[in-house]
């Protein structure tokens, strides 16, 4: 029963600190609408797939997508 609480314990700190840096990751990500020179632009897409988890946010939603290239065309006025 010991083992199981200290155990818990440990879960519950975890979360914490992955909660607080989930939390800091959103307030630090780059926004809709921020101006980024092309430097930024090419370092954020670096660092994006440098992680483990490039494809969502901390939150879970997706990033990235894969589009088909009709579709591609289509919403550039292609077709």
């Amino acid at each position: 029963m010991i083992e199981e609480y200290a155990t818990n314990q440990r879960e519950k700190k975890l979360e914490q600190k992955d909660n607080l840096a989930k939390s800091f990751s959103c307030k630090a990500a780059v926004k809709a609408g921020d101006k980024l020179s092309e430097k930024e632009m090419r370092l954020l897409i670096d660092q994006l797939f440098a992680t483990s988890m490039p494809y969502v946010c901390p939150h879970g939603r997706p990033i990235v997508i894969k589009i088909s290239l009709t579709e591609f065309d289509r919403r550039f006025g292609r077709t």
